[in-house]
């Protein structure tokens, strides 16, 4: 009996939702890509799952000039399915066999408003260098972090991931992508 009484507990708080405040959200990295003929299912959103900061400096009271890197594992990729997920790691696309790791060093952080910097993005991806102007936000910070999202536009082709070519059959995602990234910076 008490047993169930317990259980019916359980479901009870359960289906009133969290005692507690909600956590922040996680970190995240997606990539968003549209197809060249619009799905229903547009913009697909490439989740990175693994992903670490190897290398912060800043100082969280004033983040100009501070520098991170960070490296994302690209065999972690996941769209939510199955079949899409192995044909984007084939060498038509990221080739995760042959280029199992994306680095991004973040450098050149300027102050653009009160919680806004611009920064220089340098990405390495299938043997590929690509220098890019970023913004961010810092949302949130602590004595020893800071945490920050942004929103980036660039092209697949940057990166040779998949065809050129105005033939949906051919390249059927439109070049332009967009990166959202959410990751907490802790001076290393």
């Amino acid at each position: 009996m008490k047993l169930l009484k317990l259980l019916v507990l359980s479901t009870v708080l359960a289906a009133s939702g969290p005692v507690f405040a909600a956590d922040p959200e996680p970190d995240s990295i997606v990539v968003l890509g549209k197809h060249v003929e619009a799905k229903p299912d547009d913009p697909v959103k490439v989740q990175f799952t693994s992903f670490k900061v190897v290398k912060a400096t800043f100082d969280p009271k004033k983040v100009e000039g501070g520098k991170a890197t960070i490296e994302i594992d690209a065999t972690s990729m996941k769209t939510g399915a199955d079949k899409r997920d192995a044909h984007l790691a084939t060498p038509d696309y990221l080739d995760t066999k042959k280029f199992p790791k994306i680095i991004v060093d973040i450098d050149k952080v300027k102050k653009k408003a009160d919680k806004t910097y611009t920064a220089e993005a340098t990405v390495k991806f299938r043997d590929v260098t690509k220098k890019y102007p970023v913004t961010f936000d810092v949302v949130d910070s602590t004595a020893d972090s800071i945490r920050i999202k942004s929103e980036t536009t660039f092209s697949r082709l940057d990166f040779k991931v998949g065809k050129d070519s105005k033939d949906p059959k051919e390249a059927p995602v439109q070049n332009e992508l967009v990166v959202r990234l959410q990751v907490t910076l802790r001076n290393t």
